[in-house]
């Protein structure tokens, strides 16, 4: 039998309007990958660089961790969904089994995201607490 590999994630949005980013911690999905759950943290463009690596970091500490509880996993129907794509650009960071951060940039199809060509930046281990902030806002660069 083949073991499912576990990577933790969250997703990152920035919300072009508000000019903020919203960080969404993730749990494993018994249907693998992950599920956007719980209370998502907004950050301001001001607060960024202070709060950004110290979101991240915690968030994956906690995806093994945290419960499932179906009642704390955001949901919106697919007309919301089609809105908050239009109006969010997206950005997921991943702990690979290696212990090392893949930040990767998204693209807008319809009401979901997708992997942009050509846009995963690989963080050592050592290089994480330094350069994740810079990491990601290079990520929302290539963001569309």
């Amino acid at each position: 039998m083949t073991q499912m590999i576990i990577i933790p994630s969250v997703s990152i949005y920035f919300d072009e309007i508000d000019k903020q980013y919203i960080v969404q911690p993730a749990v494993p999905s018994s249907l693998g990958g992950s599920r956007e759950f719980g209370t998502p943290f907004v950050i301001s463009q001001q607060d960024f660089d202070s709060k950004i690596t110290d979101i991240i970091l915690d968030s994956l500490e906690k995806y093994l961790t945290t419960r499932y509880q179906p009642a704390l996993e955001r949901r919106r129907s697919t007309k919301e969904q089609v809105e908050f794509t239009k109006r969010h650009r997206w950005v997921c960071v991943a702990r690979l089994p290696s212990g090392q951060l893949r930040v990767s940039a998204g693209e807008r199809h319809g009401g979901s995201y997708h992997g942009v060509k050509d846009g995963d930046i690989v963080l050592g281990d050592r290089s994480v607490r330094e350069n994740l902030a810079h990491t990601i806002r290079e990520a929302f660069q290539k963001a569309r």
